[in-house]
């Protein structure tokens, strides 16, 4: 990808991440096809846990846990192709872009710990 990469920090990153949940409606199981939705809820168990592992929230999680987290960020990206820019609406190319930078951000956090 030839695009430049947005400043990651932690909080960033997991105000990113809240931001899609929010912005996908991913807490709204109306909102996606029945068939969808057990990944999308997963995802965003994924997406609220390493929110708040980012800001230091939420006690000392087992590594297993931190593992399938990361995992579920990254299928996420895969399953909807966030790392293809050509799949991008040009009106929200920039917010997929940042948020799939805070998912890398997320998911390398998640598995350095």
């Amino acid at each position: 990808m030839a695009q430049s990469n947005v400043k990651m920090d932690p909080v960033k990153a997991a105000g990113l991440l809240e931001k899609w949940i929010s912005f996908y409606d991913m807490n709204n199981p109306k909102a996606w096809d029945k068939d969808e939705y057990g990944f999308v809820k997963d995802t965003c168990k994924a997406m609220q846990f390493a929110a708040q592992a980012l800001r230091g929230k939420g006690g000392a999680a087992k590594p297993a846990q931190r593992q399938e987290a990361a995992a579920q960020l990254k299928d996420w990206v895969e399953e909807y192709e966030m790392d293809n820019p050509a799949n991008w609406e040009k009106e929200n190319a920039q917010f997929v872009k940042e948020v799939v930078q805070a998912i890398e951000f997320a998911a390398a956090f998640l598995k350095g710990k």
